[in-house]
């Protein structure tokens, strides 16, 4: 009996032994085996991150949308990836945008007015640009654009257009007032309005969106008062009252029954607006260039005013992509980004929306590029009408829009508008520094 279960634990033993043993089939491989086998390397980190799933959130018309679905689809069937493109109304507003990243299931990148960039960066929503963009944007970005991105030493955004505010003319009728060219001070445009006032032939002296916050700021600089650039008591917000604003203030509440509400899109009013224009009845109009390049008529100049040593110029309204902090695909999301921001996808986006390119290096060759003449070399070279904007910006130009439509409506004279703009600077908004 002692021998049998000798036997028997000598049995158990020998299986163990041999389940023990490397075979053949082992993930281990002897030296025997190496031979011509090739060594396993885990995929490279770029390819783990690149491969998987990217939300865009995006904000723009229906036609700019289907541009950038073609842009998108290009990229998907070069790179093993799926990206979801969604556009969410042109009316959403920062508290909305501000919701979507809130929630758990945030979007990888947004596109963002850069008004905005600064308050979600300082808030902690988003990346800074060195965590996910590989390129170059220090130098080879319009300083105008870039400008407005930068935030506690870091970049927070990858410019994508730029869309300044021009002053579209016809010289026929400023020529009836007495003016060869555009004012380009204040003291000129005193002048102007001095001889607009006088005659009776031009109903309108000036068209504008009343609903628009950075066209009016833009009229109040043209006609006096001072950017931030110019501003060194209050270098963050623009609503400092000057000699110079209140001036403006008042010369515009004179000019306010020759005033033109210019609606944007293509309803039945804004076609109106425009056919005034194209008829005389207004002399000057105050749009983004994307919206003059659209309305181009044989009788019309479009001009964007260069800066004076006052600082006194035009707005100039920016877009840039944005990675949400809450992503797990950083790499991913700059991929996809540098695609949709090269020197290829930028003079495609620009002939196809009318927004002008932030590259640089698309103005020194403008011509063959198809970019509009107007552009002056400040716009390249210079911050030219931008604004070093702040983290409260938002929720001051919504205050701001409000005052600014009523007081051009003629709901509140010139005294309550100026105390209005007094009043937006601090309590109720958080300084961020």
């Amino acid at each position: 009996m002692k021998r049998r279960n000798h036997w028997l634990l000598f049995a158990i033993l020998l299986l163990a032994l041999i389940n023990l043993s490397p075979s053949k089939n082992s993930a281990n491989i002897s030296n025997e085996d190496v031979g011509n086998a090739e060594m396993i390397h885990p995929p490279s980190p770029e390819k783990v991150q690149e491969e998987g799933h990217l939300k865009i959130l995006v904000q723009m018309d229906e036609a700019d949308f289907t541009l950038l679905q073609q842009m998108n689809q290009s990229y998907m069937n070069t790179h093993p990836i799926q990206v979801e493109l969604v556009n969410i109304p042109p009316e959403a507003s920062y508290s909305s945008t501000e919701l979507q990243l809130e929630l758990g299931e945030s979007p990888d990148v947004l596109l963002l007015d850069n008004v905005w960039i600064r308050r979600f960066a300082a808030e902690g929503y988003l990346l800074p640009t060195e965590n996910y963009y590989f390129g170059s944007l220090t130098g080879e970005v319009l300083s105008s654009s870039l400008a407005q991105n930068e935030w506690n030493s870091y970049v927070w955004g990858v410019p994508l257009d730029v869309d300044p505010y021009v002053l579209a003319y016809n010289p026929v009728a400023l020529k009836q007032l007495g003016l060869e060219k555009l004012p380009t001070s204040a003291l000129e445009w005193t002048g102007l309005i001095s001889e607009f006032m006088n005659q009776q032939e031009i109903p309108y002296l000036l068209g504008l969106n009343y609903e628009d916050p950075f066209a009016s700021m833009s009229l109040l600089w043209q006609l006096g008062g001072e950017s931030l650039e110019a501003n060194e008591i209050s270098p963050i917000s623009p609503f400092t009252l000057t000699e110079e604003t209140e001036v403006a203030i008042r010369q515009i509440e004179l000019l306010r029954p020759h005033l033109l509400n210019l609606i944007e899109g293509s309803s039945e009013l804004a076609e109106d607006g425009w056919k005034k224009f194209y008829n005389g009845e207004v002399a000057i109009i105050l749009a983004r260039a994307s919206e003059a390049d659209v309305r181009q008529y044989p009788r019309m100049e479009i001009s964007f005013t260069e800066p004076t040593n006052s600082g006194r110029t035009m707005w100039i309204n920016g877009r840039s992509y944005v990675v949400s902090a809450q992503t797990d695909n950083a790499e991913a999301a700059g991929s996809w980004i540098s695609e949709m921001t090269n020197q290829a996808g930028q003079r495609d986006w620009y002939a196809m929306t009318g927004h002008l390119p932030v590259l640089k290096s698309l103005y020194y060759n403008s011509t063959k590029n198809g970019l509009p003449e107007w552009v002056p070399a400040s716009l390249v070279n210079k911050q030219g009408g931008s604004l070093p904007v702040g983290a409260t910006l938002p929720a001051q130009m919504d205050e701001f829009s409000r005052a600014s439509r009523e007081f051009l409506r003629g709901t509140i004279n010139a005294e309550d508008y100026m105390t209005r703009i007094s009043e937006i600077n601090d309590e109720t908004i958080i300084e961020v520094k």
